[in-house]
């Protein structure tokens, strides 16, 4: 008995042993930190060839605190192009280039080319699955008009890495005017992976005179000759970029998705049209959806909040009554707005919204019978919306100046 239980003791010293002598070498894969570079942003395009034409954004450490403290002479990052098969090709292949193995683990945004988009996107998350480096909250953007080598390629002021700068851009757009939403690659993955509902993805635009966005000299001017803008909404169907919704759609589509966090709309004041300005401060939107006679019914009830920010007429703004049309005329702009982007989207059968994905929740036995057919019952939905809004404050000063006694 005694014999067996030294046995036993000396199994669990020996297993204590190996187990620390695994952990001491646990280092076994690491990489010293002056032989990365860093991605902090990356473009993918395809080229005529129908090869992938790659861009990497990789940090400048040296350049990157010396324009931190105000000093230092070249750019914080710099960008690597290649042309190649696959992405993992093209990441190997960049190291002819790259004097040190790119790093992905801090990539923030990746762009996505017009070309690419249009030829479908659904071969290229692959990669970024399989990655154990890459961030799959990753923000993703399509570029429009310019190419994405030449959007990850500029310099802009108040954030000397253009991804962060991206970044805090889209976020920060999404809170205070929502007419695109943040979406990451998981999101993007996910939608394109689960039946009813198709990606969205926000666009990104280089408005002004683009010839030398790469030029660090345009950081020290006031009035830089370009500016990158977050704007429109890509519409995907089956991978593959079918359409965008602009403005006022695309306000409307925030309100759908039930992403509205903060917006401004423009209300009539007597005689002007645009005469004052309601800031929305919440919003929350509840869809349901069922089918009813073959027939799919979609009912969104959206109830929000806002506040009157401007008031450019003698409106007299204690009167209920007058508030009362207020909401109407904001109820009816909104719905105006949500009624047009679904529209679009049913033009080109695509549901960005995932009017699909809530019949599959609330309805799983109805979806069965019409998941295989999902495109042509939601583009022949009909759609139903009420909007419950409410002004809670009109500002510091209860009477307009411009009100007559």
């Amino acid at each position: 008995m005694r014999a067996g239980l030294r046995i036993v003791k000396i199994i669990l010293a020996a297993a204590v042993l190996v187990t620390s002598a695994l952990l001491v070498t646990g280092c076994w894969n690491s990489r010293e930190l002056n032989k990365l570079a860093i991605v902090t942003a990356m473009a993918i395009d395809k080229t005529d060839k129908d090869e992938y034409k790659l861009a990497f954004q990789v940090v400048m450490p040296g350049e990157l605190s010396n324009s931190v403290k105000g000093g230092g002479g070249g750019a914080p990052f710099s960008v690597y192009t290649v042309k190649s098969k696959t992405l993992f090709e093209g990441i190997r292949k960049a190291s002819k280039q790259v004097p040190r193995q790119l790093f992905f683990s801090h990539i923030q945004v990746v762009i996505l080319g017009e070309r690419l988009a249009k030829s479908g996107i659904e071969e290229i998350f692959d990669f970024f699955e399989r990655s154990h480096e890459v961030r799959l909250t990753s923000m993703l953007l399509v570029a429009r008009g310019a190419t994405p080598e030449k959007l990850v390629s500029t310099l802009v002021p108040l954030a000397p890495i253009q991804a962060d700068a991206l970044m805090g851009s889209a976020e920060f757009s999404s809170k205070i005017w929502s007419n695109t939403p943040v979406i990451g690659i998981d999101d993007a993955i996910r939608k394109l992976i689960n039946p009813g509902v198709e990606p969205s993805i926000s666009g990104l635009r280089l408005l002004g005179n683009d010839q030398d966005v790469s030029s660090k000299s345009n950081l020290e001017k006031t009035r830089p000759p370009y500016h990158l803008e977050v704007t429109g909404v890509a519409m995907f169907r089956k991978g593959k970029l079918v359409g965008w919704l602009e403005n006022d759609k695309a306000r409307g589509y925030m309100f759908v998705i039930n992403r509205m966090h903060s917006t401004i709309m423009n209300l009539s004041c007597q005689d002007l049209q645009d005469g004052i300005a309601l800031e929305v401060i919440k919003s929350k939107t509840k869809t349901d959806v069922s089918i009813q006679n073959g027939v799919v019914k979609v009912k969104i009830n959206v109830m929000a909040e806002g506040n009157i920010s401007e008031v450019k007429c003698g409106v007299p703004l204690d009167d209920l009554e007058v508030l009362s049309k207020m909401e109407k005329e904001w109820g009816d702009h909104t719905i105006a707005d949500m009624k047009d982007a679904i529209k679009n989207a049913q033009s080109l059968h695509t549901d960005v919204f995932g009017f699909g994905e809530v019949l599959q929740r609330q309805h799983p036995k109805q979806w069965r019978k019409v998941e295989k057919d999902w495109e042509d019952k939601f583009t022949n939905a009909e759609v139903s919306i009420v909007f419950q809004g409410q002004i809670l404050r009109t500002g510091m000063r209860g009477k307009s100046l411009l009100e007559k006694p």
